[in-house]
């Protein structure tokens, strides 16, 4: 109802409402049906872009669901790890086959009891290898290799490190615990970081879909808040003063960490509910009004609220319920 269309006489704000009801009614497609609705309780929306669903038979319980949805993740970790291993392997067989054809040697003298000619299998061999990437230009080798040969064999294990190899023997014990402390940390750290940028960049434009539709959410939801707002205030019930999502730095040691947060006071006042405000475990970027303004890293709700008269604050961390007031059943 509060992103219908037919509710907003403003032409931007009818735009809006009209975008994002059709978010709804994608989302209700999803749950209005017994199948896709159970994908989703157990795995969320990643469960829906899983590749195979299509031919899984439609009248299936949830523990069904589950597994073969455990069986479609496996074959696509699968098919990763083989691209990410490259793994190569030969078997070379040598067969002497030298008595099927002497039969056909005018010399050939034939034993009784001997109507089969005998094939022997005289010699094998099998190699094997897989790769490892262990940054953007080392990569691990694992090889092996196995031979016999009329009764005799023997093999080998080769493990090839480019660039491992050369500083693992540059120094002493101690030397490598400097470096670790003193390179290899702070470039793990950098990569993070790197990961992270590159993150946020992939998911740039997505984002920004996100954020526009939040914008757009909360503006739509102004005349219902004030509506919720002055109930509440009758009643003095809960009233959402200030709420803020996002990361926070408290600790000393990251306070050259840039505070990344939003203002969530009017989503989080739209979600009251008879002097209630209730949250389950779900990642909050996902309620109306809300974007992640922070994509990989670590999240939280903080809200400053006002119920019977009193003012309270409360933290909650992104994954986890929350329930206001904390008396309410």
């Amino acid at each position: 109802m509060l992103y219908h269309p037919d509710k907003h006489r403003d032409p931007e704000l009818k735009t809006q409402a009209e975008r994002l009801f059709n978010l709804v009614h994608q989302a209700y497609e999803v749950l209005s049906d017994p199948q896709t609705r159970a994908i989703y309780d157990i795995y969320g929306r990643r469960g829906l872009e899983m590749e195979g669903w299509e031919v899984v038979e439609r009248k299936r319980t949830a523990a069904e669901i589950r597994e073969e949805f455990e069986r479609l993740q496996r074959e696509r970790e699968e098919r990763r790890l083989q691209q990410r291993t490259n793994p190569k392997g030969t078997i070379s067989v040598g067969i002497d086959a030298t008595d099927l054809f002497d039969r056909y040697d005018e010399e050939y003298e034939d034993v009784p009891g001997s109507s089969f000619p005998q094939i022997e299998i005289n010699k094998m061999h099998i190699s094997q290898s897989i790769e490892a990437p262990l940054t953007s230009t080392d990569t691990a080798i694992l090889s092996g290799n196995l031979s016999t040969q009329n009764g005799n064999g023997g093999g080998s294990i080769n493990l090839l490190l480019p660039s491992a190899v050369f500083y693992a023997t540059v120094g002493p014990l101690v030397i490598y615990f400097a470096m670790h402390r003193l390179v290899i940390k702070p470039y793990l750290r950098a990569q993070k970081e790197r990961e992270l940028e590159k993150q946020r960049e992939n998911t740039a434009s997505d984002m920004l879909q996100k954020k526009q539709e939040a914008e757009a959410a909360v503006r739509l939801m102004q005349e219902s808040v004030r509506r919720i707002i002055e109930a509440e205030e009758a009643r003095m019930g809960l009233i959402v003063v200030n709420a803020w999502y996002g990361k926070f730095v408290n600790d000393n040691s990251r306070k050259n960490e840039k505070v990344k947060v939003i203002d969530v006071t009017v989503p989080l006042q739209c979600l009251v509910k008879d002097s209630k405000l209730i949250l389950t475990e779900a990642s909050k970027a996902g309620l109306p009004g809300f974007y992640d303004p922070c994509v990989g890293e670590e999240k939280s709700l903080k809200v400053l609220y006002q119920f019977r008269g009193v003012l309270h604050q409360v933290m909650s961390a992104d994954n986890e319920a929350l329930r206001i007031p904390k008396q309410c059943k």
